[in-house]
């Protein structure tokens, strides 16, 4: 069974946040309009999540290859 765009789209924003790529307002809007749920409950979605500590969720990684360096041979490390 494939995964839905909408469902990848979802992993990516709250990831995004998570990371702190985005604030809470950007991705608070961003998942209210990708899964249709409401401004409150987005929000609280996010905000009892910690925002540390994200390595592998999607199966790569966004990071600079000199901070990928560091990982190679650990269980953090991003997969190919």
């Amino acid at each position: 069974m494939a995964k839905s765009e909408t469902h990848n789209e979802m992993i990516e924003a709250v990831c995004d946040y998570k990371k702190g790529w985005t604030n809470l307002t950007t991705a608070t809007q961003e998942l209210s309009d990708i899964a249709g749920l409401s401004h409150d409950i987005a929000a609280s979605f996010l905000k009892n999540m910690k925002r540390n500590n994200v390595t592998q969720i999607r199966g790569y990684s966004k990071e600079p290859s000199r901070l990928a360096k560091g990982k190679k041979g650990k269980p953090n490390e991003a997969k190919k």
